[in-house]
């Protein structure tokens, strides 16, 4: 369970590299993170209950994010052409609410080896081009080398074959901290670079979110706690089918990809917010119908392809 600590110790080479521990609140964000990732790999040692799981994680958010000034300050032109203001205070509230269903989002999809690191890379990936295109070249090669500590963690977690026989997971430390990243990224690169438009940070998101929401809503249509767990997943519906995790591993980072690619061709082709966030509610159609389809059991030809 060392993989956390692996990308971990990447991200401050990143830093460090780029010089971004000296400035711009980047200093707030390292805080936070060494705070989630002690806090995800106590909680492998002695599982902490969800409460103080949540309240430390809450809090911790709330402190970098206010202390650094990387907050949700705005949601961008969703209602047509007028800025949509939160303001300090409620933007700073939905802002912790963000991290909290990114941080349990991406602990929740790292179900199956490989599947939390490669959709945190393709994510990666996303910001680090819009970054550059928008001449935030720290930010943008930041995000870059953080994706390559991730190829180095990946490559053990898939155990490629030189590397067989020295398997590494990320753990709840991990999985904590590429949530948090993530988060960091999407509203730096929308509220302070200002690389990408709020409503962006959707389609970089992606899958993980989407995969929460479909199952939180399931959960509690049941009756059931959302927080209780189960075998509902995404990637739990696809090997339901008969895929191989492998398989499994790369129809899931794909359908991310196309989402991220969506977001950034989006911002690079000047389409409209409006057009943005409108195809956020398709794509969130597509992926309950996709999601119901698996459920039911009528994808039967999913069985077909080899894993």
């Amino acid at each position: 369970m060392i993989g956390g600590a692996v990308v971990f110790v990447g991200l401050m080479m990143a830093g460090l590299a780029t010089g971004l521990w000296h400035g711009d609140g980047w200093g707030w964000f390292l805080a936070g993170a060494i705070i989630l990732t002690t806090v995800g790999i106590l909680d492998d040692i002695h599982d902490i209950s969800a409460r103080w799981r949540f309240l430390i994680q809450g809090v911790t958010v709330a402190a970098a994010c206010a202390l650094s000034g990387v907050y949700i300050n705005d949601l961008g032109m969703l209602l047509g052409e007028e800025v949509l203001v939160l303001g300090l205070g409620f933007g700073l509230f939905f802002t912790v609410v963000c991290a909290l269903a990114c941080i349990n989002a991406y602990s929740m999809v790292d179900g199956i080896d490989g599947l939390a690191g490669g959709v945190t890379l393709v994510t990666l990936s996303g910001v680090a081009i819009l970054s550059v295109a928008a001449g935030q070249t720290n930010t943008g090669l930041f995000a870059a080398l953080a994706g390559l500590a991730l190829v180095v963690y990946l490559l053990f977690n898939l155990e490629i074959p030189l590397l067989r026989g020295y398997k590494m997971f990320l753990g709840d430390g991990g999985s904590n901290l590429l949530g948090f990243l993530v988060l960091w990224m999407v509203v730096a690169g929308s509220q302070r670079d200002g690389s990408f438009a709020p409503v962006v940070a959707v389609w970089l998101v992606g899958i993980p979110i989407l995969d929460m929401l479909a199952v939180f809503v399931r959960r509690s249509l049941s009756g059931h706690s959302p927080f209780q767990a189960d075998r509902t997943h995404l990637h739990h519906l696809l090997m339901s089918q008969g895929l191989g995790p492998r398989a499994t591993l790369a129809i899931i980072v794909l359908m991310h990809g196309a989402m991220v690619l969506i977001g950034v061709a989006g911002t690079l082709l000047g389409w409209t917010e409006m057009a943005l966030t409108v195809g956020t509610f398709v794509a969130a159609g597509l992926y309950a119908t996709f999601n119901y389809l698996l459920v039911a059991k009528r994808l039967p030809f999913l069985s077909s392809i080899q894993s």
